[in-house]
């Protein structure tokens, strides 16, 4: 097996090395050696997930991404030289070829702005980073190679996508991302929920490790529209709308990178009183990322209750009459000053509460709550009505704890990993403050 792996290894390097020659020589001498190494980690735990078969998957994305970005940076070195010959290059070339790449990289939470983004007449390659960093693990210490391939797997084993997929989506954003310096300009495009926020200050983090020098790194994040009574995110805006924010961009300083990066670091340790001291200083470069992250602590166990603020809220919806999951969903992110969980990552919080020694929900007619196919639109799993249980009920009112009626806890919260009997941190929040927890120290 390790011989089998050695070879597919040794024989992809090989392939990859003689197709990076379709870049031109200028890039392949900057960025050759980075790509390689990018594409050579996530080979083999493509390997080590799934064989030849993972192996063959990642090399069908890969040739894809790679003939579009060669021919990207072709184009985008020929502009200069076009330019020098006005006669020839005419405006509405102009526009294709910066469509193509070179001028300008943008990079966003997801796919659906990005989908607007490409109908903003904007010219650049767009870039969508897609992980709920809010959940599951982001340890100290990882290069993003290392992280992402932790992050791949972690999203495969919540069902949100096949691993060899999520894997090979990660490769090719990283490896767009390690060619930013091509691009003049590259512009973040997120608003102020812990979901973007924690997306932002891992950007962040990277490019303050990265030479900056030949490309403006410009920052467009907001938590609010004209005209939108009740603005969650930048997926509410059409194309026109999405288009007029271009123009409020602003370069970020090296003292935003260092204050991501730091943002970055407090999130991952394995200590979460390092992110309590992060946010004893001032944040204001980054106006959302304090309340933001003051939410995330919200997320680890009540120091009464043991309950997440989530779980917490699903529980006093359902308390209150509403009882089948969509209208939990949505009752629920109407107590969020930013909404920012998704209903997949949500459906996960409702089952955990239907399942264990002592469940706190139930379905109505005694069934077994059902997570949904791939839509959530699904009948059968709209209609399924829960309901507190005994055990619910006396939670709300103080009289039962979450982690003692499942006999224990094994949850990632950014860094911290509780695990065991009793959680080593709760959140008190008469105080807002993380205590730990003497009888699992």
């Amino acid at each position: 097996m390790a011989n089998a792996s050695t070879r597919i290894t040794a024989v992809s390097e090989h392939l990859y090395q003689k197709l990076l020659r379709a870049y031109p020589a200028a890039f392949r001498h900057q960025y050759g050696a980075q790509m390689t190494q990018v594409f050579l980690d996530c080979c083999r735990v493509a390997y080590q997930q799934s064989g030849t078969r993972g192996v063959l998957h990642l090399w069908i994305v890969t040739l894809g991404d790679l003939i579009s970005n060669a021919i990207a940076e072709h184009v985008s070195m020929l502009i200069p030289r076009l330019r020098r010959h006005k006669a020839l290059f005419h405006a509405p070339r102009r526009l294709v070829f910066h469509r193509q790449g070179g001028p300008m990289l943008h990079i966003t939470n997801g796919d659906s702005v990005g989908e607007t983004l490409r109908h903003t007449g904007l010219p650049g390659a767009i870039v969508t980073w897609k992980d709920i960093l809010h959940e599951g693990p982001t340890p100290a210490g990882l290069s993003l190679e290392q992280m992402s391939q932790l992050r791949a797997q972690f999203l495969a084993d919540c069902a949100l996508g096949p691993y060899e997929e999520v894997l090979a989506d990660f490769l090719s954003r990283d490896t767009t991302l390690a060619q930013f310096a091509a691009h003049r300009e590259v512009i973040l495009w997120f608003e102020h929920d812990l979901y973007d926020q924690l997306q932002l200050i891992q950007l962040l983090d990277w490019f303050s490790h990265q030479d900056r020098t030949t490309s403006t790194i410009s920052l467009i994040c907001i938590n609010a529209f004209p005209g939108i009574a009740h603005f969650h995110g930048l997926g509410q805006l059409n194309a026109s709308q999405l288009r007029s924010l271009y123009e409020t961009r602003r370069p970020l300083t090296e003292g935003t990178f260092t204050l991501g990066s730091e943002a970055w670091k407090a999130f991952c340790s394995p200590d979460p009183k390092a992110l309590e001291a992060f946010l004893q200083q001032d944040t204001s470069a980054l106006p959302f990322l304090k309340a933001a992250l003051l939410r995330h602590l919200e997320q680890f166990p009540a120091l009464q209750g043991g309950l997440s603020r989530t779980e917490r809220q699903i529980l006093e919806v359902v308390a209150s009459g509403v009882h089948t999951p969509l209208e939990i969903f949505r009752a629920t992110q109407e107590q969020e000053e930013s909404p920012f969980l998704g209903d997949t990552p949500f459906w996960f919080y409702l089952s955990g509460l239907c399942t264990g020694r002592k469940p706190f929900l139930k379905r109505a007619d005694g069934g077994t709550f059902s997570l949904p196919p791939a839509d959530s639109h699904d009948p059968a799993f709209r209609e399924q009505v829960l309901a507190l249980t005994e055990e619910g009920q006396h939670a709300l009112v103080g009289q039962a704890d979450w982690i003692k009626s499942k006999s224990g806890i094994d949850r990632w919260l950014g860094g911290v990993h509780l695990q065991g009997q009793e959680a080593a941190w709760r959140w008190d929040s008469k105080l807002a403050t993380l205590v730990q927890v003497q009888s699992a120290a």
